[in-house]
């Protein structure tokens, strides 16, 4: 804070950011009168490429997180005492930061976006109908949320709860429970059973899950609470959120495992088996799309947060390309449409575009190429894969 109001008699601009030899600071003023510090030491490598934008949002992320958990800062410290208070925070905070690595983060910690699983209509309808049956008959549950392996199939959420929460699973809990016993995962599978990634492992005991505050549905600033279950059967995680105002009891519980045991191995069959010829028709016309060798991409939408890259499916890029493409991405964050292509000093071509907020990076790793031809490898992919989305017509 003091740093803060320091600044400002230099500068109407906020002081977001200190640096100095070893270290970097980064402020986040979250509400009135509270103040995050994030110090990160800028020796390694990879920490000094991290640009300041990615350190902030990554303070902006775990605050949201927090929120999500315990609710906001000023609603806890008028409920209880200073110390409970900190108490909270280091619970929270501590292995938070111990499970996200700061130098390994790039473009989708960034904008924080969501990869979506597309599913066919008649698997679209078996969702719907899941979902719909599930609550239908167990009215205490709120929202649902569900996942086959890393991308969101369905999800009653607002936008922003349904960001934070994605978050949440694909960094922290999930990795979490990967370093479970393999075999015991092995044996699971075969025997076609599931498992409770929180809360009690069954329901014959004391019931104990996860409170969520949602911005859903929330009324005069007050958050909606909710009691978060997160149930994993092979590649499908459905997350339950069961209204926290509701008396559930045993039995309801009982009744809730029963139906979503029975249901969900089937309905990870059906996302299963559509997934699979998609993925042996993949392939897209030769002459439309530039080799996968040479370019890469990342488009990221504003409207829906959705996020798909070829990046990320490649050997990890070079830590000053992932800042390039973050750099780039606030520097158009402002703009309605924007069209930039630069050169790295690895002699990478890196272009952006953005159309209609939606935005596609797209990186051409052949190098000694003039940018005409960058330009033409860029041409292709566009036109290959994202003629629907700039409305762009290229003449083939």
């Amino acid at each position: 804070e003091g740093m803060a109001n320091f600044a400002k008699r230099f500068s109407n601009t906020p002081c977001e950011v200190l640096e100095t030899k070893n270290t970097r600071q980064v402020y986040f003023g979250p509400e009135p009168d509270f103040w995050m510090v994030l110090t990160v030491t800028v020796t390694e490598l990879n920490v000094k490429l991290i640009s300041n934008l990615t350190l902030r949002a990554l303070l902006t992320t775990c605050y949201q997180l927090f929120v999500l958990f315990y609710g906001d800062f000023s609603a806890l410290m008028a409920r209880m005492e200073i110390n409970e208070f900190r108490g909270k925070l280091r619970k929270f905070f501590a292995p938070y930061w111990v499970a996200i690595s700061v130098g390994e983060c790039d473009i989708h910690d960034f904008v924080l976006g969501v990869k979506y699983l597309s599913v066919d209509p008649n698997t679209c309808l078996c969702v719907q109908r899941f979902v719909n049956s599930l609550q239908d008959r167990h009215n205490p549950v709120k929202y649902v949320v569900l996942l086959h392996k890393d991308k969101l199939v369905y999800s009653g959420l607002n936008l922003h709860d349904t960001r934070i929460l994605y978050h949440y699973l694909i960094k922290i809990l999930f990795p979490a429970h990967m370093e479970t016993n393999d075999m015991e995962i092995i044996s699971r599978s075969l025997k076609n059973m599931g498992r409770y990634l929180n809360g009690p492992e069954n329901f014959d005991h004391n019931i104990t899950a996860s409170r969520l505050h949602l911005t859903t549905e929330s009324q005069d600033g007050i958050l909606t609470q909710v009691f978060l279950l997160v149930y994993n059967n092979r590649d499908t995680t459905l997350c339950l959120m069961i209204d926290a105002t509701s008396p559930c009891t045993k039995t309801f519980y009982k009744t809730l495992d029963s139906f979503i045991s029975t249901n969900v191995p089937s309905l990870d069959q059906i996302i299963s088996k559509q997934i699979i010829p998609r993925v042996m028709s993949a392939s897209p016309p030769h002459q439309l799309v530039s080799s996968s060798d040479v370019v890469r991409y990342v488009l990221y939408n504003h409207d829906n947060l959705a996020f798909k890259s070829t990046l990320h499916n490649q050997p990890r890029p070079q830590h000053l390309f992932m800042r390039t493409v973050c750099d780039l991405a606030a520097y158009i964050s402002n703009k309605r449409d924007s069209d930039v292509l630069v050169k790295t000093c690895s002699d990478f071509w890196i272009s952006a575009k953005k159309c209609n907020n939606r935005v596609l990076f797209t990186l051409v790793t052949q190098k000694n190429s003039h940018h005409l031809n960058a330009l033409e490898e860029i041409k292709k992919t566009t036109a290959g894969l994202f003629r629907q989305v700039y409305f762009c017509e290229y003449k083939e």
